[in-house]
């Protein structure tokens, strides 16, 4: 079974794999554009996603995201 998509998760690879800081105010919530997140860096985050999650993430479909929560929300529906 697939591992469940988590917030924290998210941040993590959003610090690790694009150099996105930590002490964002209200990072789960804030835009990709707010948070310098461009989509090149979250193709990057969604296959790190996949890697760690053990699930296919269509990354078109993720690119129409807005924030962190909204990505979670998305990557957890896949496995449902």
């Amino acid at each position: 079974m697939a591992s469940q998509c988590t917030v924290q998760l998210v941040i993590d690879l959003l610090h690790s794999k694009v150099g996105v800081p930590l002490d964002i105010p209200n990072l789960e919530t804030a835009s990709w554009e707010e948070l310098g997140v461009e989509s090149l860096a979250l193709t990057e985050v969604c296959t790190g996603l996949e890697h760690t999650l053990g699930t296919t993430i269509p990354h078109e479909e993720a690119l129409t995201m807005k924030n962190v929560q909204e990505l979670v929300a998305f990557a957890n529906s896949l496995q449902a």
